[in-house]
């Protein structure tokens, strides 16, 4: 079998990868799943924050590991945290026990985050495909949005079928056991490791190396500090639609057998199958965009557009056509900035070092979430949602504002 042959192959494996990663059904109606069991929007907030301390305490850990002892196995490991934080889910009904599975999905996340990228990365220099790196990292993240829209699709029809959402964490588990699987097949050079025991002396070392690395290099604070920030607002956002459809009373019924509180999570459901849809043909051929721009000015731009969004969101809090459609336009935007800042990360960062420093820009992200979930759903909760879109809009204008002036003089810190 020629190499092109091998490659090719091996590519769509990483796209499967993502593919199975985000048929996670209960995605759709989460929130919808807490808010039913009596949880405020500020004790959503914790339980993000929750999730995002745990990612912030093991993220730079796990990319160490990643790099030293195997990503192959670390990825293994995160899909057994995974598994066991959707059956506690599945079996909770009180903030408490919902606080052990989002710890358990923290640490999934955490041993997972940045590795799967950085595999990619490597495997793209041992096969001297350096110059493609965003064509082929948009590619394998379409699959993760087809993933995604399939399982939006299938979630509509597993809402009417099945007796309690509670079973939609059960059927999310089989898809995770087939990305094991997967994952066993990759290449053996992509598991390789420095040292075939595990020594906390070399390992804490090797963290304060990485920590060190990134403080002194000015530009790669700056690059991280731009990712992380613009995706840890959309990360406290992006699922806000479910909330919305709970507050807004629903003035079309298109199943007259079916309640409000099922059209509810149908329509959650199929809106997040047509976000989807659009984000996987956006995000493949994001890398196009470069041809008029560079990743300077368009990751910029993305503030400024994300916030005009965000407040027109805002104003027309209450009809649901214009905040589904902003809600597109969100995804949009993230799914444009995120294949480009990946490049920009993987082109500047240290090749040996690469799934620790991506594991760094997802424990600044982790950070932010941590102090500014809970405060936003306090503004959700006692000032409105409304109030809430158009002052994150307002500060992503201004930050985009402020990249500007930078960007006349010194070098942009915010992009």
């Amino acid at each position: 079998m020629d190499d092109t042959h091998l490659i090719k192959r091996q590519i769509t494996k990483f796209g499967f990868y993502g593919f199975f990663k985000n048929l996670r059904f209960f995605d759709p109606v989460l929130l919808i799943y807490l808010y039913s069991f009596g949880l405020s929007v500020f004790y959503i907030g914790l339980l993000y924050s929750v999730r995002e301390t745990i990612i912030y305490i093991f993220e730079i850990p796990s990319g160490v590991f990643a790099d030293r002892y195997g990503k192959k196995t670390e990825l293994i490991l995160c899909f057994v945290f995974y598994i066991a934080s959707f059956i506690i889910f599945a079996i909770g009904t009180v903030f408490w026990v919902f606080v052990i599975a989002m710890i358990l999905f923290g640490l999934g996340e955490a041993f997972r985050s940045g590795t799967h990228k950085a595999m990619i990365m490597q495997y793209m220099d041992e096969k001297n495909l350096k110059d493609e790196k965003s064509k082929i990292y948009g590619k394998t993240r379409s699959y993760s949005m087809i993933g995604s829209m399939i399982s939006s699709l299938f979630t509509i029809y597993l809402v009417i079928a099945l007796p309690e959402l509670k079973f939609l964490f059960f059927l999310a588990i089989i898809p995770y056991l087939f990305d094991i699987i997967l994952i066993m097949t990759y290449p053996p050079f992509l598991n390789e490791k420095k040292e075939s025991s595990f020594k906390w002396k070399s390992f804490i070392k090797e963290n304060k190396k990485t920590l060190t690395y990134v403080w002194q290099d000015k530009k790669m604070r700056s690059i991280l500090f731009r990712s992380s920030s613009y995706q840890a607002m959309f990360k406290i956002l992006k699922d806000f639609i479910q909330l919305i459809l709970v507050s807004i009373p629903l003035s079309v019924l298109l199943f007259n057998r079916f309640s409000a509180d099922e059209h509810i999570e149908i329509y959650s459901a199929m809106m997040y199958a047509v976000i989807f849809f659009i984000s996987a043909i956006v995000t493949r051929n994001a890398y196009r965009l470069l041809k008029l721009s560079n990743h300077e000015k368009i990751t910029a731009l993305m503030w400024a557009l994300s916030g005009i969004t965000m407040i027109t969101i805002g104003v027309f809090i209450n009809q649901l056509i214009v905040t589904f459609i902003g809600f597109v336009f969100m995804y949009v935007f993230l799914n444009i900035r995120k294949p480009l800042m990946v490049e920009v990360i993987g082109d500047y960062a240290d090749p040996n070092r690469r799934a620790s420093v991506l594991s760094i820009d997802s424990q600044l992200t982790s950070i932010i979430i941590i102090v500014f979930a809970p405060l936003l759903g306090l503004l959700a909760d006692y000032a409105s949602y409304r109030f809430m879109f158009i002052l994150v809009g307002g500060l992503m204008v201004v930050i985009y504002l402020l990249s500007l002036k930078n960007r006349n003089g010194i070098k942009s810190k915010l992009a």
